[in-house]
């Protein structure tokens, strides 16, 4: 069984990766026309980690007034328990919603699919993979009827070995399912989060260029430092990508980052 699981996710991340490549230069969803809003909102969604991205865009946005950020990613949850695009609705019900971020993955690591109690599928097994790929695609088809921006930030290298299997498995589903998405503009972690041969870093750069403790003691989550540094490459995309945000963006420096 661990060997096919192996085999499957070697498949699985060369596909995801050469379809990534096509993939690599977005066409975000199409914004609406006009003059841009007083003030643009940024709907931060997932698990965890996107409730501690939330954190790091708070910290990076505070000072700007015409940015909103919206609080809607919940702790303990992932696409083996529900579709999440609960998460999506209460977004837009709460008001106005000009773009949507999501990190999500984290609790997923190794967990069976499940109905009424009875397993339907052991994690990373041909099923599982099929019944995840199912929801993370209608995750981004509802996230995609919106029309607006839509940010998808991959998962970080995980201190483990383990732990990084299961999440480049994660990662290789949502890259396949964003490779036919246009509107899905992926931002990856791994390479950010990782030294020149891929190993889990604790301790690396900052948005000043200081070697600070980035990452968890868990070896999932992030340090405050490390959550801003991926606000900042999160929101730096946005701008890329949205013309509405880029208008209202303050300036931002250069940042050292490694």
């Amino acid at each position: 069984m661990r060997f096919l699981a192996r085999a499957l996710l070697a498949c699985l991340l060369a596909a995801a990766f050469a379809r990534a490549t096509v993939h690599a230069q977005s066409n975000p969803a199409p914004e609406p026309n006009g003059e841009v809003p007083e003030r643009l909102t940024i709907a931060v969604i997932g698990d965890s980690l996107g409730d501690g991205l939330w954190q790091g865009l708070y910290l990076q946005l505070r000072h700007n007034k015409r940015i909103v950020l919206f609080r809607g990613a919940k702790r303990s949850v992932g696409f083996t328990t529900s579709d999440m695009t609960e998460q999506i609705d209460a977004a837009f019900a709460a008001g106005p919603v000009d773009a949507l971020v999501v990190m999500i993955g984290a609790n997923d690591d190794r967990k069976s699919f499940f109905l009424n109690g009875r397993s339907l599928a052991l994690f990373a097994t041909e099923r599982w993979t099929e019944l995840y790929r199912g929801r993370v695609e209608s995750f981004m088809d509802h996230a995609g009827g919106r029309k607006v921006p839509f940010l998808w930030i991959t998962l970080p290298v995980m201190r483990t070995e383990e732990m990084s299997r299961a999440a480049r498995l994660v990662n290789a589903v949502v890259i396949e399912a964003a490779a036919q998405r246009p509107h899905v503009t992926l931002v990856s972690t791994w390479r950010l989060t990782a030294d020149d041969k891929g190993t889990y870093l604790p301790y690396f750069n900052d948005l000043h260029g200081r070697k600070r403790l980035m990452r968890h003691a868990d070896g999932v989550h992030f340090s405050d430092p490390g959550y801003e540094l991926l606000a900042h490459v999160t929101f730096s995309k946005l701008v890329e990508i949205s013309p509405r945000f880029a208008a209202v963006a303050s300036a931002v420096a250069d940042a050292a980052v490694r």
